[in-house]
């Protein structure tokens, strides 16, 4: 039984009449745009799993937007309203997969998500992140996304920045700078293409990371009353509005991203292929 490469190849050619070898795609800057693209499409579904905080912590009710097409649709739909243009095709096997790794994740959050014994579900955009990174490696596509700070400002020891995330943080302190690509970095020795986009505090964020006035646990207390304590069971961090806090790092491996990408992209084997691989 062929393996999924072996009938990649066998596929490319069988459809196209030209070679691996002597196609030129450009490289660079297609993969600029398309990390782009995976940033933005992850912070669309962040804010959408933000806003929909009181559907997922309720008890009982339809959640039916939180799964499958609909909440895909609703991703659309935020990151239309976020960046004020269209949604990229889904014509490339990463976005496909990115979308379909989304909706698995929220499949499996679905028990936790109808548990109507937890007031709180925990299912917030940095849980999220953390899940569909570990999603996209199990399913061995080359992408790594996550959150990260300082090492004295993350949560989670796990997000803890790298060199390249902690000089890519320093220059954004100092220049002001609103995003980095990087063609020519690596990760675990293996070349890749890095991307590192600065967050600043925004009001939401404010619930978990700002001080006890911002904190919804606070609400009908008296101020004697108020706690430090994020509903996550953190201590909150006093941040303001606009102060900076980390940013987003997505990584993918050159490798995986020429190897199939760009076929994909310049119709070198067929639609129908494309999307077989995004599924597999």
């Amino acid at each position: 039984m062929l393996n999924s490469r072996t009938l990649l190849f066998f596929l490319f050619f069988s459809l196209s009449p030209f070679s691996i070898g002597s196609s030129e795609p450009s490289k660079t800057s297609n993969a600029k745009v398309f990390i782009e693209e995976v940033s933005n499409i992850y912070m669309a579904s962040t804010y959408y799993i933000f806003k929909q905080q009181s559907l997922i912590n309720q008890s009982g009710g339809d959640k039916s937007s939180l799964f499958g097409k609909p909440f895909i649709n609703n991703i659309k739909h935020a990151y239309e309203s976020q960046f004020n243009k269209k949604f990229p095709k889904e014509n490339r096997r990463l976005y496909t997969s990115l979308l379909r790794a989304m909706i698995d994740v929220m499949e499996d959050n679905r028990t936790l998500i109808y548990d109507d014994q937890l007031n709180f579900k925990g299912l917030i955009p940095a849980t999220f992140a953390f899940q569909l990174s570990e999603k996209l490696a199990i399913k061995g596509l080359g992408v790594k996304i996550k959150f990260t700070n300082f090492a004295n400002s993350v949560r989670n020891k796990l997000n803890l920045p790298d060199q390249w995330e902690v000089v890519a943080m320093e220059n954004f302190k100092k220049h002001k700078e609103n995003a980095y690509f990087d063609d020519q970095s690596s990760l675990n020795g293996i070349p890749a293409y890095r991307y590192f986009v600065p967050l600043k505090l925004e009001r939401f964020c404010l619930n978990c990371h700002g001080t006890p006035k911002d904190n919804p646990l606070n609400i009908g207390l008296k101020k004697s009353q108020w706690s430090n304590i994020d509903m996550t069971g953190f201590t909150m961090e006093n941040w303001q509005l606009g102060d900076f806090s980390g940013g987003l790092s997505v990584i993918i491996y050159k490798k995986d991203f020429l190897e199939l990408e760009q076929l994909c992209e310049l119709n070198y084997i067929s639609t129908f292929a494309c999307h077989f691989f995004a599924l597999e």
